[in-house]
């Protein structure tokens, strides 16, 4: 499946549209991250607008419970705060049993607010999740589980360096620290003085190493969650 994020920010100031793609297939997951109001949220959404046309299972996790992503899929795909717990138990209970019936679903799991879930688990409770996503990120594309993860960071406190490697990344902000930068995209030469335009990132793809992606531009993002509950309202019934 390929899902659009965005357009070559090089080619828009010069008013060619070239879309980026990610490819589901060559990359199972995709880990979003970048500044307050950086559009982080925005670009989940947008992509999610896209699951819900390709008509294919979608899970929530919102771990802040703010509202952006309440009441598009039914109540047992959706959870908030602490009953995130039992939707991810949920999710990867569902793809063991698919890897022990030999089977290939089209599954996805958005996770918002990744980095606060994760430092807000002790030790051993983070060992279990990390075990959960790496068993989900190293597997997830022969059976067809995706992961969508949306975080502030992604170091190693919130998500080990392994498992971050299997995930494309999407960093949303004007501007980079140099954590996130080396987090992210540890390969990449970024001149982090640099000051973005509004509504772009930094992207890393497995078949493109860096791009700065531009997303359009809305006025109203209120009316793409509209559109989202109506899209699901319409998909799940």
């Amino acid at each position: 499946m390929k899902i659009k994020i965005g357009y070559l920010l090089s080619d828009w100031k010069d008013g060619i549209k070239t879309p980026l793609y990610w490819d589901t297939d060559t990359a199972p997951h995709m880990a979003i991250s970048g500044i307050t109001g950086g559009a982080k949220t925005v670009s989940a959404q947008l992509i999610v607008n896209q699951l819900l046309d390709a008509k294919v299972d979608i899970s929530i996790c919102d771990f802040k419970a703010g509202g952006d992503w309440d009441n598009i899929v039914p109540k047992d795909r959706y959870a908030e705060y602490t009953f995130c717990d039992d939707l991810l138990t949920s999710y990867y209970q569902s793809f063991l049993e698919t890897i022990l019936n030999k089977g290939h679903e089209e599954k996805y799991i958005i996770f918002d607010e990744f980095s606060s879930y994760s430092l807000f688990k002790d030790s051993k409770a983070f060992k279990e999740l990390m075990s959960m996503c790496s068993h989900l990120a190293f597997m997830g594309r022969s059976f067809g589980y995706h992961l969508i993860f949306i975080s502030q960071q992604f170091n190693s406190k919130v998500l080990d360096t392994a498992i971050r490697e299997q995930f494309c990344k999407l960093y949303m902000g004007q501007t980079i620290s140099t954590e996130s930068a080396t987090m992210l995209f540890p390969n990449c030469e970024i001149d982090k003085s640099v000051h973005l335009p509004k509504y772009c990132g930094y992207i890393s793809m497995p078949e493109r190493e860096l791009d700065i992606v531009q997303m359009p531009y809305l006025e109203n993002a209120g009316k793409l969650k509209k559109l989202l509950e109506l899209k699901g309202k319409a998909l799940y019934g």
